[in-house]
């Protein structure tokens, strides 16, 4: 078994950002100079058999025609006071549309045998693949604690926006990379090769605009792929679905701490 994370760019004159974790548990390789479904392929593997749970962060199903779809407007309820809701994703945007770069690339990957789950077999050979949201699943997988209850960080501002200073959005990723680093103790553990600990070893400062981007890439395939291991690793056990096949649907982290908020906002 291998688990992959692809932060996908909905279209193809855009990188991607892409990496692979063994059986092991190790980051054996991430890169975020990928533009094509078959340069994504080649990259992870793809086509060198064998089982794989594949994270995907991008819309894998649109059906409406306009607004958001259920998903998103679940997504938003839950988790807007973190700041960490989602973009709308419509059949207006031709990303989504028959022949779009998302359902090519999703038939792609169902054509190599991957099929679209509400969750991942627990710890079982399969080839499952899976829609997940960076922003939120941080939300979940790394609460804070007080005295009384356990609460939840806001999602990180890693992403350069208008209003948003150079400086604040490197801070933001330098956490980031200090949350993946974190994971190391993590439940289940992950491991950096020494080739990704070099790749993401260095001084973010030094980038701005285009250059950037691809560090911001590079972090969220790496995440991905975690939470393709987290979520082979626990099966449902420790994880929320929301939405549906149909319309749509995005698998997160369940918390497992007592007196959990958004344990409630989901009764």
């Amino acid at each position: 078994m291998k688990f992959v994370g692809i932060d996908l760019a909905w279209g193809e004159k855009k990188h991607s950002g892409v990496a692979v974790i063994d059986a092991q548990g190790i980051v054996i390789g991430a890169s975020a100079h990928v533009r094509t479904d078959d340069e994504i392929c080649q990259f992870v593997g793809l086509g060198q058999g064998g089982g794989a749970v594949i994270a995907v962060d991008a819309p894998l199903i649109v059906r409406n025609r306009d607004k958001c779809r259920p998903v998103e407007k679940r997504l938003t309820e839950m988790f807007w006071p973190y700041d960490a809701g989602p973009y709308p994703a419509n059949l207006d945007n031709p990303a989504f549309q028959e022949g779009g770069r998302i359902p090519r690339f999703v038939n792609v990957l169902e054509g190599k045998g991957f099929v679209q789950r509400i969750h991942a077999a627990k710890q079982e050979e399969q080839q499952t693949l899976i829609e997940v949201f960076p922003s939120p699943a941080q939300v979940v997988l790394f609460p804070g604690q007080n005295r009384r209850q356990h609460i939840h960080c806001t999602g990180l501002r890693y992403k350069p926006k208008q209003g948003r200073s150079w400086a604040e959005v490197h801070s933001q990723w330098e956490i980031y990379r200090a949350r993946l680093r974190s994971l190391e103790y993590g439940n289940p553990p992950l491991k950096l090769s020494p080739e990704v600990k070099k790749q993401i070893g260095i001084d973010i400062t030094e980038y701005e605009g285009t250059r950037y981007k691809q560090f911001d890439d590079l972090l969220d395939g790496i995440f991905c792929a975690y939470l393709a291991y987290y979520f082979w690793y626990w099966g449902s056990d420790r994880s929320w679905t929301l939405g549906d096949l149909e319309h749509g649907c995005v698998l997160l982290p369940r918390c497992h701490l007592p007196d959990c908020p958004l344990a409630d906002s989901l009764t």
